[in-house]
C-alpha cells in the first residue's frame, strides 16, 4: 500500500511511523510506501479512519535505494 499523509502534525507522523515501522521516505506529493502486518491492520485502519492519512491501493517496490511506484492504470 501507499499512504498519503493528511496531517501536518510532525509529532503525530513520527509516532505513526515508529508504531508501524513506516520508512521516513515521503515523496513531494506526501506519499509513503508501507507494509503493514495483519496483526497491526485493525489499529492501522483506525489511524486512517481518524484522518491522519489516506490509503492509496497501488503497488511499489524498492530497487536499491530507490522506491518505485507502479500505477494500476
Amino acid at each position: 500500500m501507499i499512504v498519503r499523509w493528511i496531517t501536518k502534525d510532525k509529532a503525530a507522523v513520527d509516532a505513526i511511523r515508529k508504531r508501524f515501522q513506516i520508512p521516513e521516505h515521503t515523496t513531494l506529493n506526501g506519499l509513503s510506501p508501507v507494509e503493514i502486518s495483519q496483526e497491526d491492520m485493525p489499529v492501522f485502519k483506525e489511524t486512517v479512519r481518524r484522518g491522519f492519512m489516506s490509503i492509496i491501493d497501488e503497488k511499489w517496490c524498492k530497487n536499491g535505494g530507490e522506491y518505485i511506484f507502479y500505477s494500476s492504470q
